[in-house]
């Protein structure tokens, strides 16, 4: 099993990717449409008289006039290539991925309405701060800050980019359904990630697939009135694929970020209730929160599917399905679970230190 430390670096790596991927994401909408706009200029150009030289010696030539009756050919001048919307939109678009990326953490926690607890909050509030103050302990690291999300459904997400900036929030059910020790198994769960720096990665995923929605949406409702292009030129036909492509490219990127999302979020689980396990030293009682979170009825409303693989849980309830869905966040809470009761089983069986 990788170290923490080795977690961490290859999490950071896969984080600078992301962004190195969503930057060339914006300078392809700039160069695409360049393209397109440049070869369709291109298409419909007039076509000028062209020029006739004569050598006069040698590599030396000089303007000639036509003989009587000669017909005069004709050639396209075109304006050179000028990446106009290339750079704007790629400037564009690292401006836009920074300031988001800025505050994505608190960008997340509105949009769940989460209102923040310290160490003077009274009832579940308190002991949810108490626990998260002790799970830091165990797991070596600078305690985040604290949230309740205003929701009836038992849930929880970590979320953050850096040190000072890590977040760990639960819902007013998840606090009510609990016992202390499967709150710590929930929290350590949350911790976990933190510590291993996927909610880094998966914060910054979150960003990217709603700045992706938002540009498809955008592009989808305007309204193209190019008409049928039927001159049968080259550098139209050009200009209409890339444009056809480019097209695509903006349309499907919802669907691709939400896929990478999902690359990187069903082992993390894995691999943070493992981590659970360790610094609480009860799977068990990380066994019991699933298994009440599992039991739930409803949904978490207050989360949307974009947040869904920063929660501990589906929003939508779909890990509670024995099939793991092809684009589900989260895998089977009954596969989670087994691998737990897996661990306790190791640890019952190792020998204790003394």
């Amino acid at each position: 099993m990788a170290t923490f430390f080795e977690l961490q670096e290859k999490n950071r790596k896969k984080t600078t990717w992301v962004v190195a991927l969503f930057v060339a994401f914006f300078l392809w909408l700039g160069l695409g449409l360049d393209l397109a706009l440049y070869f369709k200029a291109r298409a419909h150009t007039r076509p000028v008289p062209a020029t006739v030289y004569r050598e006069t010696s040698p590599g030396s030539y000089q303007e000639a006039e036509l003989p009587p009756g000669a017909i005069r050919p004709y050639e396209k001048k075109s304006k050179p290539f000028r990446p106009v919307f290339t750079i704007v939109i790629g400037l564009l678009g690292a401006s836009l991925a920074w300031w988001e990326l800025s505050s994505a953490a608190t960008t997340v926690l509105k949009a769940v309405r989460a209102t923040p607890v310290d160490s003077d909050t009274k009832g579940p509030g308190r002991v949810f701060h108490n626990v998260v103050e002790e799970m830091s302990i165990a797991a070596g690291m600078p305690m985040p800050s604290v949230w309740i999300i205003p929701d009836r459904d038992p849930n929880a997400m970590a979320v953050g980019l850096k040190p000072g900036d890590f977040h760990v929030a639960a819902t007013e059910g998840l606090l009510l359904s609990l016992t202390r020790e499967e709150l710590q198994g929930v929290v350590a769960h949350e911790i976990a990630h933190i510590k291993n720096q996927d909610v880094r990665l998966m914060t910054t995923l979150t960003v990217l697939v709603g700045i992706s929605a938002l540009i498809a949406e955008f592009v989808a409702r305007c309204r193209y009135h190019g008409g049928s292009d039927r001159s049968g030129d080259d550098d139209s036909r050009i200009g209409s694929i890339i444009f056809v492509i480019w097209l695509l490219t903006v349309l499907l990127a919802p669907l691709a970020t939400r896929i990478m999302a999902l690359m990187v979020s069903k082992e993390r689980e894995y691999l943070a209730d493992a981590s659970a396990a360790q610094f609480t030293r009860n799977p068990q009682a990380l066994i019991s929160a699933l298994e009440k979170i599992s039991g739930a009825a409803g949904a978490t409303h207050s989360i949307s599917q974009a947040s869904a693989h920063l929660c501990i849980a589906s929003p939508t309830a779909a890990d509670l399905s024995e099939e793991e869905g092809l684009f589900s966040t989260h895998p089977p809470m009954s596969q989670r679970i087994a691998r737990l009761r897996l661990i306790g089983r190791g640890m019952a069986l190792a020998p204790s230190g003394g």
